[in-house]
This record gives C-alpha cells, structure tokens and sequence, in this order.
C-alpha cells in the first residue's frame, strides 16, 4: 500500500486545475472528487457526511458540517489532511475564501459569519481555524485541543485557558490579531467572552505585544 505522503502526492498531480480533493476514507482512500469552486450542498453529489480525508492543492478552504455553509467551520489551508478530525464524516458544504479569511460575500467573515473569536492552527492566522461566538468549555470534541498558534478577536474580551472547563493558566485577550499565542501556544483547551468591554482595572495598551494581561480562572488579575 502506498504512504499517505505518496498519495496525497500523486493526488496532486492527477488534479490538474482543481484546488482542493475530498476522499471517502481516511488517509486518501476510497472514492473521491476534486473541486475548484463552491459546493453549497454535498447531498448532490453523494459525499455527505462521508468524507474523511482531503489534499488542498491551492488557496484556503472552508469547510462546515450543513449545507449552504452553515454549521461548525473549520479553514484548511494548503497542504495534506489524512484525518479531518472532528469534521470527519460531517461535511456538507465547502468553499474557497481569500487570505484574509472571507468568504464569496463581503459581509462574512472567515469560518462562522457570527464568530467573534478564531482560533488559527498556524502562526500569523493560518492553517485550521476554529470560531467561537459565545463559550466553549471543552475544545477536546472540535479537533483543536491544544492546536491553537494565533488569535483573532473581532470584538468584546476573551479569556482563553490551558486546561477544560475553563481551568488552568489563562489569559485575556481584547479585539485584534495575535499572530503568535508565546505561553500559550498549542495549549488552549477552553474559552469564553467574559465582557463587551475591558472588565479589569487599569486596563493596558493592547498595541504592545501579542499577548494580554493574565488572568486566573475566575477571571482576576494574577
């Protein structure tokens, strides 16, 4: 049988234009079909809820679990997926989105058009991507589990913890980019928007540096 690296070469090849290719099976196996533009409902064509493995060719792709683009999101950026993790078996729709992470509308935003808060698996907000609008206490069941390397923030104040439940070193982070998570890299388990404005005292200049003050659990200034 031929490695998961050779394959997903000779996937690259045989793709010509195309920039991105789904597989049935883990590790590029099965059947599969090869898309170069939007597909807003795989029931068409017989590959929904059953891929589980993908070769991105060029550009980044989002990725959700219900047709027309709605659901959980995920963003895969060039490059080879054996497993898609918690999107395995759940993909119903797809589409290609600019570097800045919008979709085919001006008026969306990455993955999750009401996300207030993406995590990115790559530095500088690339790779994966995983959005939260409100709270997630456990990342454990999305596939991102400690695999978050930077940061958007499109509004209000979030507080981003190591372990689940909201347990564990944490630290907030106001509206902005961080393109590095230094003391928290590859470590986020939980996180939630705790305010629409800055809940601390002596609240500090978010333009100096990429991380935020800490905090514990509870939200209080170590």
């Amino acid at each position: 049988m031929m490695s998961g690296l050779f394959a997903a070469a000779a996937a690259a090849g045989a793709a010509d234009a195309a920039s991105v290719t789904f597989y049935q099976a883990e590790n590029y196996g099965g059947r599969q079909f090869a898309a170069d533009g939007p597909i807003a409902d795989f029931g068409r064509n017989g590959f929904n809820d059953r891929v589980h493995s993908a070769v991105v060719h060029d550009g980044r792709w989002e990725i959700c679990v219900d047709s027309e683009f709605q659901g959980a999101c995920s963003v895969l950026g060039p490059g080879a997926y054996p497993n898609l993790g918690a999107y395995a078996g759940r993909v119903s729709s797809i589409r290609p989105i600019d570097a800045r992470g919008r979709g085919n509308r001006a008026d969306e935003r990455g993955r999750n058009r009401d996300a207030r808060a993406t995590l990115y698996e790559g530095p500088n907000l690339s790779g994966r991507s995983y959005a939260l609008d409100e709270s997630m206490p456990n990342l454990g069941a999305t596939g991102f589990n400690d695999r978050a390397s930077s940061l958007h923030v499109d509004s209000g104040y979030w507080i981003f913890c190591s372990d689940a439940e909201f347990r564990g070193e944490c630290r907030t982070f106001g509206p902005g980019d961080y393109v590095s998570l230094p003391g928290m890299n590859n470590a986020i388990s939980s996180g939630r928007r705790i305010a629409n404005d800055y809940p601390y005292g002596d609240k500090p200049d978010w333009q100096r540096g990429s991380m935020r003050q800490s905090q514990n659990g509870n939200g209080r200034p170590y």
